[in-house]
């Protein structure tokens, strides 16, 4: 029955119709609810949460900013000598839009559009409007032109080294750009989710900034160049900046070589020398690499904040020595100018130079220092009186020295031969066999030889196995039913197979016994030589302040640490049954240990101050990383060993106090007058010199040389009235052979230099 009131026709379903309706009115307005929910949340975000953000943001875009050049701290030495440093100088740089060509392309098109008239020149076919832009283009293009002559002149280059330099600055800008966006696109897809077809890439910060093509013009060149830019200044801007100065003035040393042996010997010379230390002091690159933006972005790509010692494309950085290990100290922060398009505020923050580094050099002494490893000085080639059969006359030998401070540890000087100077003048055989690019000093490792001597008999003593009085007998050779093994360096034919019989510490040390040596070896034991030679720091490297910061373009640990066998490498050796003839190898500095001539030196200051422990250091103020245990020995040993070493250099039977000639004629080694002198000589084994002499890329037999040795001289000095030594002086020369005679003279002139400088007082001879 159908309620009354409804029609006939109507079905009895009819009242489903508006019931769905009524279920999609309430779906439609739970999205509608839903949008505006989120739209909501977005708006609080953005007005609330994001309220920063987006207002730096959009006054961002009211903000112009313009670089202040900054400058390099400079290096100098001791006393305030510079070593390195910035020289003010002008800078061209040139804006993107000159650089791609834009420039005049842009004027073009105004000019041109100008000339035909907005109504004409919207009916031109595209064909019409290029016409009319390249003849419009040719007097930009002229200004083009003479911008590149103008800048081709004052930088004294032709303009096809200018146009090569305009390309790779237009690759190196494009190659960044491309990195930019290509993360910038990634980070937008990641943002947004979907395909990066439709990114737009914007110009990067290099693609709306000038770009220094010359960085080194004088106020002279510049002039013109000012005119230039006050008549198209949105073409070049000279800016002020500084150039890196790392070569002092040529000086001239006065070296009197009738102090030298006889055959070097041609009155007072004159050596020419350039920019002391310049080794140590390093060079710098004006070419950032990708590391150094990794290491220290100038603006942050996540956040965009600027580091204002950031590095930026343009900027100079450390390569190598000093300007390298103190990059972090020497670079400053660059000033910046921030102008608001909407009110013309200004705001200036002014550049911060960079910090000086001083170094504990002396930069007259490392001057001296130098002349005497010079070739012309003749100590550096070999002489009559090398006996070094192997090597022909004039050979020149590569040499290193060390002087170190012993109640401080700081290095008043490092040299070496070849220097880095040197670099290009040397023939391609001459670099690969003398190798000029190393830091010799603290890179060269060899083995120590008869040098470690007074460092074993200090070590043995302190560990109760031996007294300074112990008489030790040498029989010629240590090892009993084996003569030719292990034998003293007397007990041979060309000496009359003679031996030293019972010796004392003092006696054993002036005459470098090796019998004695073998015999502490052996009481000692692979394992207590090892922590010795640790102790004296053969086996780590020294922090002098030469190393580069953690991330820096190809930094690397500079200075060397030594070679000593570690817990496995000794367990090994005794498993072979070669144990006993390490042990007594290793007393004499032979066997598996080398170091260098920078470890020699610390050594030897560490047993002149009774086993206290000072690392050595180049820069002032430098805390050194390197941590030892320190062992301090009985003032008897250190007493006996300087006595010994004293005796080395002043008794006839001294092994660093003569020169014997092949007539019998003999000279002493320590020509300077009023001073105490402490010797050690040592002369280590060496593998072959590789000399291509002939410079054919071939090496023949003859290039091959064996039966070579390194030649060792240290010693400890002062002047004659001081108590204790004052200075350590480690001396090597390669492939020298003996200590004595090879690096012994070498080591006097040193201590000339030291007194001639002031720091030994007392009168030259």
């Amino acid at each position: 029955m159908r309620k009354p009131g409804y029609p006939d026709h109507m079905p009895p379903t009819g009242r489903k119709a508006p019931t769905f309706f009524h279920h999609r009115l309430r779906l439609l307005s739970v999205l509608a609810c839903a949008c505006v929910g989120v739209l909501m949340l977005q708006a609080v975000r953005l007005s609330v949460l994001g309220a920063d953000a987006s207002l730096e943001r959009a006054q961002s875009r009211l903000r112009t900013h313009r670089w202040l050049p900054t400058w390099r701290g400079s290096i100098v030495d001791r006393n305030g000598t510079v070593l390195a440093r910035d020289e003010p100088r002008w800078a061209a740089a040139v804006s993107w839009d000159a650089l791609t060509g834009r420039w005049a392309d842009d004027r073009a098109a105004q000019d041109a559009r100008a000339a035909a008239g907005a109504q004409a020149w919207a009916q031109y076919t595209p064909d019409e409007r290029h016409r009319a832009i390249d003849t419009a283009r040719a007097p930009y293009a002229d200004t083009l032109e003479a911008l590149w002559d103008a800048l081709a002149k004052a930088g004294g280059v032709d303009r096809g080294a200018l146009d090569e330099r305009l390309h790779a600055t237009r690759g190196r800008v494009q190659r960044l750009a491309a990195v930019v966006w290509d993360r910038q696109r990634r980070a937008w897809e990641a943002r947004v989710g979907i395909d990066g077809a439709r990114f737009t890439a914007r110009p990067i910060a290099e693609q709306v900034q000038p770009h220094v093509l010359l960085g080194d013009i004088d106020d002279a060149t510049a002039i013109d160049l000012v005119r230039f830019a006050d008549t198209h200044e949105d073409l070049v801007d000279l800016q002020y900046v500084r150039r890196r100065v790392t070569d002092a003035p040529p000086g001239t040393v006065l070296i009197d070589t009738e102090a030298m042996p006889r055959d070097a010997r041609q009155g007072t010379i004159e050596i020419q020398t350039g920019q002391p230390a310049a080794m140590l002091v390093g060079t710098v690159r004006d070419e950032v690499w990708k590391e150094d933006v990794q290491r220290r972005p100038f603006r942050n790509p996540a956040t965009g904040d600027v580091d204002r010692g950031g590095y930026r494309l343009d900027d100079i950085v450390g390569a190598s020595g000093m300007e390298r290990a103190a990059e972090d100290v020497l670079r400053g922060d660059v000033g910046r100018v921030t102008v608001r398009r909407d009110t013309g505020e200004e705001h200036r923050e002014d550049p911060r130079g960079g910090d000086d580094v001083r170094l504990t050099l002396d930069a007259h002494l490392q001057r001296h220092v130098e002349a005497v490893l010079d070739p012309a000085a003749g100590l550096t080639v070999v002489q009559p009186w090398h006996t070094n059969e192997q090597l022909t006359l004039g050979t020149r030998l590569p040499a290193s020295v060390v002087v170190l401070d012993v109640p401080t540890g700081e290095i008043l000087a490092m040299a070496a031969t070849p220097g880095r100077g040197e670099l290009d003048s040397l023939t391609q055989s001459d670099q690969h066999a003398l190798t000029p690019w190393l830091m010799r000093p603290v890179q060269i490792r060899v083995a120590p030889g008869s040098i470690v001597k007074p460092l074993i008999f200090a070590a043995a003593a302190a560990d109760g196995l031996v007294s300074v009085d112990d008489p030790i007998t040498c029989n010629g050779h240590h090892i009993k039913g084996h003569p030719g093994v292990a034998r003293c360096w007397t007990y041979r034919p060309q000496y009359g197979m003679a031996t030293h019989g019972p010796l004392a510490a003092q006696e054993a040390l002036a005459r470098s016994c090796n019998c004695y040596f073998y015999e502490l070896g052996e009481r000692m034991g692979l394992d207590s030589l090892a922590a010795w030679f640790n102790t004296w720091g053969m086996g780590s490297s020294p922090d002098i302040g030469l190393t580069p910061p953690e991330g820096m373009a190809q930094g690397r640990h500079v200075e060397a640490a030594g070679l000593v066998p570690d817990a496995d490498q000794r367990a090994a050796i005794v498993a072979s049954g070669e144990g006993l003839y390490e042990a007594i190898a290793q007393a004499i500095g032979q066997g598996r240990l080398a170091w260098t001539p920078l470890h020699a030196a610390d050594a030897f200051a560490t047993l002149a101050r009774g086993g206290r422990i000072i690392e050595p250091t180049l820069v002032v103020g430098h805390q050194p990383a390197r941590t030892r245990q320190e062992r301090l020995l009985p003032q008897a040993a250190v007493d006996a060993a300087l006595a010994g070493l004293n005796d080395a250099a002043t008794q006839w039977y001294g092994t660093g106090a003569r020169i014997k000639y092949d007539d019998n004629d003999r000279e002493p080694i320590i020509t300077a007058s009023h001073v105490k002198v402490h010797v050690k000589t040592g002369t280590a084994q060496a593998p072959p010199w590789v000399r291509d002499v002939d410079g054919d890329a071939v090496i023949a037999p003859g290039e091959r040389v064996g039966d070579l040795e390194h030649a060792w001289y240290v010693a400890l000095v002062d002047d004659d009235t001081s108590p204790m030594p004052r200075y350590a002086i480690a001396v090597l020369v390669e492939y020298g052979g003996s200590g004595g005679r090879v690096a012994g003279p070498i080591a006097d002139q040193v201590i000339h230099a030291l007194q001639s400088t002031g720091w030994i007082s007392g009168e030259l001879p």
